[in-house]
């Protein structure tokens, strides 16, 4: 009899740790899947943040030019790596051709400052984790730009290695830049987005190209401001 009570206490305290081991197994899968759940999410956010970015830039500069009636894009992103350069001596030369190491405006009296405080309600000064999530994606191999970003005109994009401008002849009976989209003003180059950990602050680098010597790079800061994203300043850092 006591031997039975006792194999009936085992069987019980048996299935007891089974239930346990089974719900933590459980838990522990649940928990796996939010984390999942929660990368994927922060990776949407920044998807989304990149796009708003992307355009809120390309209202930027449309709003700067004379009336282009449709825009072309690079369709790959820009990149700071140069195929002989490893990513620690990159990131300081970006840095530096980028213009990361001073972010004063040229124009800084108290008036100045005052005057951006009121009609922006934010200086120029960069988190630094805005800088170098800028470049460590500026010093990677160079991506595919997203195409689903919004503009208020029509938009292309392509692979500028074939392009040639009117100002390049090649009497290959090849259509010149002109000839194909008559209504764009020139290439648009995008970097990818370098954001702060609170995706509230964001600085991204283009170029333009309208010809063999005609063209301009720019590095554009933003910040979310009311849920949207505005441009804050824009440096050009080359010129041709």
């Amino acid at each position: 009899m006591a031997d039975c009570l006792l194999n009936g206490v085992m069987v019980r305290a048996k299935r007891h740790h089974f239930r346990l081991a089974a719900a933590a197994a459980a838990l522990s899968i649940a928990g796996f899947s939010s984390c999942n759940s929660s990368d994927r999410l922060n990776e949407k956010q920044v998807t989304a943040a990149e796009n708003e970015v992307y355009g809120a830039v390309v209202r930027e500069m449309v709003n700067s030019t004379k009336g282009p009636s449709q825009l072309v894009f690079n369709e790959t992103q820009l990149t700071e790596l140069a195929p002989w350069a490893d990513t620690k001596s990159c990131e300081e030369s970006a840095r530096k051709n980028l213009m990361l190491e001073n972010n004063t405006p040229p124009y800084n009296s108290f008036a100045d400052k005052l005057y951006r405080f009121v009609n922006h309600g934010y200086d120029y000064s960069l988190r630094a984790d805005t800088i170098q999530d800028f470049l460590a994606k500026s010093c990677t191999t160079a991506g595919r730009l997203s195409q689903t970003f919004s503009t208020d005109l029509p938009k292309a994009f392509i692979p500028v290695r074939n392009v040639r401008f009117n100002d390049l002849i090649v009497n290959d009976g090849s259509k010149s830049f002109e000839q194909l989209f008559p209504g764009a003003a020139g290439i648009i180059s995008f970097s990818r987005v370098g954001f702060d950990s609170t995706l509230h602050e964001a600085i991204v680098s283009t170029s333009f190209v309208c010809g063999m010597l005609c063209g301009s790079g720019q590095r554009y800061v933003l910040r979310k401001v009311r849920g949207h994203w505005q441009v804050v300043n824009g440096w050009t850092v080359w010129i041709s």
